[in-house]
């Protein structure tokens, strides 16, 4: 990055964001002449990471019989059952998937679906789901309502309000994100859970971008469901992911892909899906193990404040609508924040701004086009620093005009 703009005056990150303020960009796997601020898609990945998974490629490659054939549960085992704790989970439920729209397909599938009931989800579902629901629902003959949550919001008893009055009959399933991936909006999924455990309803939330961004207790938040990513806060490798289910549905629950152990359980079925590449699924331990010394709670803390504050001087210095509150309570890693209107309207789709983005000023982070309005999503890790998002703000200024 050639030049820093100057930190404009009342808007001066956090003193409390200088212990990872330093932090080696080194570490990193990632390009370090581009800004990258879309820690959200994909994640990225430390070099040390990256070592342990090469390791683990070799070992299979040079005895796969002994590692695949005879040993898989056995590797697998160290891997989960540091996943779980770190969830708050049983590793008896948990199942390593390649992402949480596999995992989100699994729970679907093992449903018995009752013709002519409802699935509930909301306009901020993530658009891959968003197709999976078309399909169930058109497989099965069932109902598919998408409630509207509109933007901006004030608070999470907004989302609430508007998701309860369809938890009655005839539904029969919720899906909830957890944090949102279009609109980066963190959903009171602990709350909408209660609510359908009292009324018999279902839940599956997608929790893509929750470990490593909040802190979990799937036990004690006892969704009866949750698909969640791996390989983006956490850092594991990519196709890192994991499907937990409850006792109560454990039974039915199935991968995507039938295999040798079908109907001998929740745990074998997962642990062999066929021959697939499971030195990503190992390396979930090393990944968790990475940033331990630093401590999860502080670096969590760190990048929802570094996202709170990158929100707020955004909002400010593009004198735009805020979509959540400016104090970051309905934040994890991530925000949205929306461009001035004479940017957006020079720009026909979302991906031609996206590339000027890149192309002039070497910052790669998405721009989203939802409920009308065009908004560019900035995410928080440990390789993000304030000059970062300082950099974006004249950027954007710079494009408009």
């Amino acid at each position: 990055m050639d030049h820093v703009p100057p930190i404009a005056a009342g808007l001066e990150p956090p003193a409390r964001l200088e212990p990872f303020a330093k932090s080696d960009p080194a570490r990193w796997g990632l390009d370090r002449a581009i800004t990258f601020l879309n820690h959200g898609s994909f994640g990225a990945r430390t070099r040390d990471v990256m070592a342990r998974q090469a390791v683990w490629r070799d070992r299979i490659e040079a005895r796969p019989i002994e590692m695949l054939g005879r040993r898989v549960r056995e590797l697998l085992a160290p891997a989960k059952e540091a996943v779980a704790a770190f969830v708050g989970a049983d590793p008896e439920g948990l199942g390593f998937v390649t992402n949480a729209t596999e995992g989100v397909n699994a729970a679907l599938r093992s449903v018995p679906w009752r013709r002519g009931s409802r699935i509930v989800t909301t306009d901020h579902v993530y658009h891959a789901v968003r197709q999976t629901l078309r399909r169930i629902a058109a497989e099965h003959e069932l109902e598919l309502v998408e409630v509207p949550v509109p933007l901006p919001l004030q608070g999470p008893e907004q989302i609430v309000a508007a998701i309860e009055p369809w938890l009655g009959p005839p539904t029969q399933l919720l899906l909830v994100d957890h944090v949102t991936s279009p609109t980066a909006v963190r959903f009171p999924a602990e709350v909408l859970t209660e609510l359908c455990r009292q009324r018999s309803i279902e839940i599956l939330v997608d929790g893509a971008h929750a470990p490593g961004m909040i802190d979990l207790d799937l036990q004690a938040m006892d969704p009866d469901h949750y698909a969640a990513n791996l390989h983006k806060w956490v850092g594991a490798p990519l196709g890192t992911a994991f499907l937990w289910s409850s006792p109560r549905v454990r039974g039915r629950v199935h991968p995507n892909v039938t295999s040798h152990f079908f109907r001998e359980g929740f745990a074998a079925e997962f642990d062999w899906q066929g021959t697939r590449d499971i030195s990503g699924w190992i390396t979930a331990k090393d990944a968790i193990e990475d940033l331990m010394p630093l401590g999860w709670d502080r670096v969590q803390a760190h990048h929802h404040q570094l996202v709170s504050w990158a929100h707020a001087m955004l909002v400010e210095r593009w004198e735009v609508e805020p979509m959540t509150p400016l104090d970051g309570s309905m934040l994890g890693s991530m925000a949205v924040v929306e461009v001035p209107a004479r940017l957006s309207q020079r720009h026909e789709s979302k991906e031609s701004l996206q590339e000027e983005i890149l192309r002039e000023h070497r910052i790669e982070l998405p721009v989203i086009d939802w409920g009308g309005r065009r908004f560019v999503r900035i995410s928080a890790m440990l390789h993000n620093h304030p000059a970062h998002y300082l950099q974006l703000a004249e950027a954007i200024l710079d494009l408009a005009g």
